[in-house]
C-alpha cells in the first residue's frame, strides 16, 4: 500500500470507530464487563431541567435526534471505507466529503447546545473536534502526499521489537483482565456501611458503582436496620470523590424509629 493510500485509509478507519462506538454508547448506556458506557439521558434531563423543561419527553426525543444522527454518521463514513476497499477514487472522496459535512454539521449542533445549555467544557471538546474534521478532510484530500509504497514487513531487528510488545501486551492484558474479573462483581453488590459517628453510617463504593447499586445499597440498609429511619443521605462532596464513576462516598444520617 502506497503512502498516500494508507494515510487515507487511517482517517477512513478511524471516524469510522469513532461514530460506530459513539452510537454503541447509546445502545449500552451503563456499565457493562469491560465497558462503561455514559448516562446520556441523565444527562439530557439535567440539562432541560436546568432550562425549566423538566418532563423527560423533552430529553427523550432530543437524545433519540441525536442518536439517529450519530447513525447517520456511522453509516456515511462506513460506505466511503467500503468504496475506498473497492478502490474508486471518486466516489470515495464523494462520500467522505459527505460523512464530514454531516459530522460538522452534527457538532455544530452540539457546539449551540453545549452554549444554550451553559457546558463551557462540553463547548471547548466539540469545537476542537470540528476543528480537527476539517484537518482530515484537507489531508485526505489536498496534502500532496507521495506514492511511494511503504514495505509494512518487519525487518529482523524489527521483529524483536515486535515480539516483546507483544509479550508485554499480553502480560498486561491478562492482569487488566484478570483485576476485572476478581473486583467486577464489586461494582454490583449493596456496600456494607459502617457507623462513625452514632447514627451516622460510612459507605465506600467501590469501582464503577452506579446508581443501580446506590439504590440496593439504600434499600438494603434499611431491610437490615428495620429499627432506623434514613432521615438524611449524603454524598461526599467533589473533593472527597476521586473521578465520575471511580469512587463515591455516601452518608446515611438516621435516627431510631419512633
Amino acid at each position: 500500500m502506497n503512502e498516500r493510500r494508507l494515510i487515507r485509509f487511517t482517517i477512513l478507519v478511524f471516524w469510522t470507530l469513532f461514530w460506530g462506538l459513539s452510537v454503541v454508547d447509546k445502545i449500552i448506556p451503563d456499565v457493562r464487563f469491560l465497558w462503561v458506557g455514559k448516562d446520556f439521558f441523565a444527562l439530557f434531563i439535567k440539562f432541560f431541567a436546568s432550562l425549566g423543561l423538566k418532563d423527560p419527553l423533552f430529553a427523550t426525543t432530543a437524545l433519540a435526534a441525536v442518536s439517529a444522527l450519530e447513525a447517520l454518521n456511522f453509516g456515511l463514513y462506513l460506505a466511503a471505507l467500503a468504496s475506498f476497499r473497492h478502490g474508486d477514487t471518486t466516489v470515495t472522496d464523494r462520500r467522505f466529503f459527505r460523512a464530514i459535512l454531516a459530522s460538522m454539521a452534527l457538532f455544530s449542533l452540539f457546539s449551540i447546545g453545549d452554549q444554550v445549555f451553559g457546558d463551557r467544557f462540553q463547548l471547548l471538546e466539540h469545537g476542537l473536534f470540528w476543528i480537527v474534521l476539517l484537518a482530515s478532510w484537507i489531508v485526505f484530500r489536498h496534502v500532496p502526499l507521495g506514492d511511494r509504497v511503504i514495505d509494512l514487513s518487519p525487518s529482523s531487528s524489527s521483529r524483536w521489537t515486535l515480539l516483546a510488545g507483544l509479550l508485554l501486551t499480553g502480560m498486561t492484558s491478562f492482569s487488566i483482565w484478570q483485576f476485572s474479573g476478581d473486583t467486577y462483581a464489586n461494582g454490583a453488590s449493596p456496600v456494607q456501611g459502617v457507623e462513625v459517628v452514632e447514627g451516622i453510617y460510612k459507605f465506600d463504593f467501590p469501582f464503577l458503582a452506579d446508581k443501580r447499586v446506590w439504590e440496593a445499597t439504600v434499600n438494603t440498609f434499611k431491610a437490615d436496620h428495620p429499627e432506623l429511619h434514613v432521615r438524611y443521605i449524603y454524598t461526599g462532596p467533589s473533593e472527597l470523590n476521586s473521578k465520575k464513576k471511580t469512587h463515591l462516598l455516601l452518608y446515611v444520617f438516621t435516627e431510631p424509629q419512633p
